[in-house]
């Protein structure tokens, strides 16, 4: 399978130099950052957090120290789930493989429904390299008077423009790019994932999908 090339310095949209750093890590980011990052910009998620509850059973099942990421996902719907991000190596062993089998059943059998993803899954590009840029923003300051030009501007042009129109909208911003895509770690706006963020990627108002 080709995976698109991760974005850089050189064709990444201008942001913050943490920004680029850190989308620079692509394939390579830890486990936890990349799922965290992951579900940070999945729209029907309202919070992640510890799984307390996942993690006893993970230890009972002598899981506790094979590298699992375990988080407790709250939705927008208001159900909560609990996900685990498996290790490669770990889903290709077929002692860890019928253990990990073994925790969800325990964890559904006591109410909460776990949803296990291979780390392949998880690794996939361009969407964790995109992630990563839009998590890696999340520190990015948005003053109110840029949030409301930007909505407006938005509002505007029918609820989508590309990110280097947006960022043009912000002129006064010290980081147009990265307060962009603040926005759409705060799901205030979204971006498509599924292909190599740049310029010229589609951004729209959350409430006009």
């Amino acid at each position: 399978m080709n995976f698109a090339s991760p974005i850089t310095v050189s064709n990444a949209p201008e942001t913050s130099s943490r920004a680029a750093v850190v989308a620079s890590l692509g394939r390579e980011a830890p486990l936890p950052y990349a799922v965290d990052a992951l579900l940070g910009v999945q729209s029907v998620v309202r919070s992640v957090s510890d799984d307390p509850r996942c993690e006893k059973f993970a230890h009972t099942l002598d899981l506790a120290q094979v590298g699992l990421v375990l988080r407790s996902v709250r939705l927008t719907s208001g159900r909560s789930v609990s996900v685990v991000a498996v290790p490669s190596a770990c889903w290709r062993d077929p002692v860890l493989h019928a253990r990990m089998l073994d925790l969800k059943w325990a964890v559904e059998f006591s109410g909460q429904r776990l949803i296990l993803v291979p780390e392949s899954v998880i690794r996939a590009e361009p969407r964790l390299t995109n992630a990563l840029l839009v998590s890696a923003c999340d520190g990015v300051a948005v003053m109110p008077r840029e949030r409301l030009i930007l909505l407006s501007h938005l509002a505007e042009v029918g609820g989508s423009a590309s990110l280097e129109d947006c960022a043009e909208a912000l002129t006064g911003s010290a980081d147009p790019a990265g307060a962009v895509l603040r926005l759409v770690a705060e799901r205030v706006l979204t971006i498509a994932l599924d292909r190599p963020v740049d310029l010229q990627s589609e951004v729209r108002l959350a409430a006009w999908r």
